[in-house]
């Protein structure tokens, strides 16, 4: 069945998950919203996809020598 899918992928320099939380205060409802209408795709087929899923985490990837992992938290 088609359907429309929803992807965003956002990175804000030289700020942590509070401040972007302090600045943008509906960001995480609004999210959360999303996600409790939205469905896996193929449920229970062999092929399902997990298609509802939000996290977000400080981001280390850039940094000289970077030994710290990203650790995603659930929205």
């Amino acid at each position: 069945m088609a359907g429309t899918r929803v992807q965003i992928d956002l990175f804000y320099q030289d700020k942590t998950p509070a401040q972007v939380n302090a600045e943008l205060p509906n960001l995480l409802p609004a999210i959360r919203a999303l996600k409790a209408k939205a469905s896996k795709i193929n449920v229970g087929q062999e092929n399902e996809e997990m298609t509802v899923i939000a996290t977000y985490h400080t981001c280390y990837h850039d940094e000289p020598g970077n030994k710290i992992p990203c650790n995603p938290i659930e929205i």
